[in-house]
């Protein structure tokens, strides 16, 4: 029995020998061919933003549009994307969805059909560019009067990408959005009561921007200025009274008065691949705003999201851009920052030191007069700042979403909350994710070649092989015949 073990033994070390050596040759020939970098396998982003929204929240109807409702929403120059590729052979197939749309939301189910609202330019993978240039002006006053630019969305392999741009408008003119009857029922509407609160502070207003005019008049007429003093302290009062006459406009009638104008929004978003990872991008950009007749102007108002995954360890980022809005009153001369707490204007500077004390004090009560007109009319900014949603150490999944700038309207009733509430990018957001292709060793068929994969197709593999089992032959004759 021990000598059976011995010459079982003999044949297994030769059956492992051929079959460890073969499989050694096949690794050492995987290794050789492996792939080099390539864009993730499979990938998805999807992106959204929004130029401007309004929401309204009414105790009544409005008299100029009764089949209004009364709470009601808009998203008004909006883009999306959605693009899947897909290499893996499992899972979500690829494609790709890119979007411009003019409006969405409540407000356009029930406006007339004939406006225009509902237009959409709408491309899917494989489809030409799509564009819609011919676009006529919206007018669905007193909420909305807009000039739109152009839709266009494209879906391509390598792109999604989608933009939308308005020229210019005009939202919530006060006179209209506040001539409805107030909660309780009675012929007073919000507009009266506005109009009487506003009566009870103008006097107080115009007789802090008149002081404010006497005290630039005087440091003009003050010996020894330079001629850059001078000039300085001339395009001040210019501006000054540029804005005492918007002031008085506003005081004089309410109802004429636009929350705010727009002129140059544009929308954008693409989904594509970068280097070795996919990258969702989406943004909105305004060149101008002017809120309540141009008194107050925003200038550079940017919000910005951004996601990057290649589907490895530390390849997913995400960040988002934009900043609170750079206001102006009047000219560019007098900046501004506008916030919650109201208008902080910032001082003058490159005048005496006498002067320029005796100026920037004057300014702080213009700045009291404007906050004063700002909170009686119930105009505030809200500046929400972006932030990063989700970012996967493996590099799976990020995630942003950009800055929102929001202009609200409230109630001239107390306790009533906001009438409305006016948006720039809202829903400026990037997500995207991805995932490398799964590693798969294939063995060698043990039937490929004329021979079975034992080895012997080997020459060298197969000549060990063959002297083993002569030499065990050997051995079993000698053993027997010396039995």
């Amino acid at each position: 029995m021990a000598r059976k073990f011995r010459r079982s033994g003999v044949a297994v070390t030769a059956l492992a020998l051929v079959s460890g050596t073969s499989l050694a040759a096949f690794a050492t020939a995987s290794s050789a061919g492996a792939s080099t970098n390539h864009a993730p396998a499979y990938y998805q982003g999807v992106t959204s933003a929004n130029v401007l929204s309004v929401a309204l929240h009414l105790p009544s109807a409005l008299p100029a549009l009764p089949s209004i409702p009364k709470d009601l929403a808009i998203n008004l120059i909006g883009v999306t994307g959605n693009a899947v590729h897909n290499t893996l052979g499992t899972g979500a197939p690829t494609s790709s969805t890119a979007v411009s749309s003019l409006a969405s939301g409540s407000l356009v189910d029930a406006l007339p059909a004939q406006l225009g609202l509902k237009k959409t330019v709408k491309a899917t993978l494989g489809m030409a560019p799509q564009t819609d240039q011919a676009l006529p002006t919206i007018d669905a006053s007193p909420l909305v009067k807009l000039k739109v630019g152009s839709l266009a969305a494209n879906a391509q392999k390598s792109i999604n990408h989608s933009t939308s741009v308005l020229a210019n408008g005009t939202v919530a003119q006060l006179g209209q959005l506040l001539d409805v009857k107030t909660a309780a029922g009675s012929a007073t509407t919000l507009l009266s009561t506005l109009e009487g609160q506003v009566n009870s502070v103008s006097s107080t207003v115009t007789d802090q921007v008149s002081s404010v005019l006497n005290t630039v008049a005087d440091a003009l007429n003050q010996p020894g200025l330079s001629q850059t003093a001078t000039q300085t302290l001339s395009t001040l009062q210019a501006t000054l009274k540029q804005i005492q006459d918007k002031i008085n406009g506003i005081l004089a009638n309410v109802g004429n008065t636009a929350v705010l104008t727009v002129d140059t929004l544009d929308a954008s978003q693409s989904i594509a691949p970068t280097a070795n990872a996919a990258q969702s991008l989406a943004s909105v950009n305004l060149a101008d705003l002017n809120v309540l007749n141009g008194l107050l102007t925003v200038k550079g108002f940017v919000s910005t999201a951004s996601a990057v995954a290649n589907g490895k360890a530390g390849g997913a980022k995400a960040s988002f851009s934009g900043h609170a809005p750079i206001v102006a009153v009047g000219t560019p001369l007098l900046t501004a920052t506008l916030d919650e707490t109201g208008i902080n204007l910032s001082d003058v500077t490159g005048l005496p030191q006498s002067v320029t004390d005796q100026v920037n004090a004057a300014l702080k009560t213009l700045q009291d007069a404007l906050n004063t007109l700002l909170g009686t009319l119930g105009v505030h900014l809200n500046f929400v700042p972006g932030h990063v949603d989700k970012v996967d150490s493996r590099g799976r999944y990020a995630a942003a979403t950009g800055p929102e700038y929001d202009i609200v309207v409230d109630s001239p009733v107390p306790g009533d909350g906001a009438l409305a509430e006016i948006g720039l990018g809202h829903g400026t957001t990037a997500s995207v994710s991805a995932q490398q292709a799964p590693k798969i060793v294939k063995l060698p068929n043990p039937q490929q070649g004329a021979l079975p994969h034992t080895g012997a197709n080997l020459p060298l593999i197969g000549g060990i092989g063959l002297a083993l089992l002569v030499g065990a032959a050997v051995l079993r004759r000698r053993v027997g015949s010396a039995g």
